[in-house]
């Protein structure tokens, strides 16, 4: 039988072909990737609480001398600010990252108070109004992990997170009338139910060059959906 000598020439030439599979599948997974991403968002569903054309009467009884006196105010919201969030997400590898979001949404609304006293001396009702002025602002910091998805795909990459942190509430109250400004409650808060604030969703981006892309969410916690840019570095 017969045996086939191979020269050094076509020894070599073979090696290679069979090594350009394992170079170019190692070129692949060392493939660079960009693994900061910060992210501004807007909140264009959302619901949360506003006095929004609010009117709420309080009543004094005297049930002996059948009289009473009544509070009343009407509260309309002058500027409802939408979540918006700051994530910044630092990826250890092409599908998993971790950082930091922070969002804030609050209102600012205003009206009047009607005074209706029983005054014993006069056997009538005094009538006084002033001006009611409401603010809160809410700040929600947590800590997001996040999980990417086709991340390979040079136009859209989808992504699911889920963030942990805390609240704060920062309410303001202040009544003027004919004689000046009448203290109100005013302060600061760690929430006023749970003071733990999460969030889940799922995201989905599109990458308009390299750098940039836009992003829209769907979640719980916060925003139903929301819109926004990301920038890649």
């Amino acid at each position: 039988m017969e045996t086939i000598q191979l020269g050094s020439f076509w020894k070599f030439t073979l090696l290679i072909l069979l090594l350009l599979p394992v170079t170019g599948a190692a070129q692949e997974a060392e493939k660079p990737y960009k693994k900061f991403n910060l992210s501004l968002g807007y909140g264009l569903v959302s619901y949360f609480y506003s006095p929004n054309q609010e009117t709420t009467t309080y009543y004094i009884i005297d049930s002996i001398n059948n009289i009473h006196s009544s509070q009343t105010d009407m509260i309309v919201t002058d500027i409802k600010i939408k979540p918006l969030f700051l994530r910044f997400d630092y990826k250890w590898d092409k599908k998993n990252s971790i950082g930091l979001m922070v969002t804030y949404n609050g209102y600012k609304a205003s009206g009047t108070r009607t005074d209706s006293i029983w005054d014993v001396n006069s056997s009538g009702y005094t009538i006084s109004n002033s001006n009611l002025f409401y603010s809160m602002h809410r700040l929600r910091t947590q800590v997001v992990y996040t999980r990417h998805f086709f991340v390979d795909r040079p136009k859209v990459n989808t992504y699911f997170y889920t963030a942990l942190g805390f609240n704060l509430k920062f309410n303001k109250h202040k009544e003027e009338n004919m004689n000046g400004i009448i203290p109100g409650n005013s302060g600061m808060d760690v929430s006023r139910g749970f003071p733990i604030a999460s969030r889940i969703c799922y995201g989905l981006r599109y990458n308009f060059s390299e750098s940039m892309s836009l992003l829209t969410e769907v979640g719980l916690g916060g925003p139903l959906l929301s819109i926004g840019l990301t920038a890649k570095f």
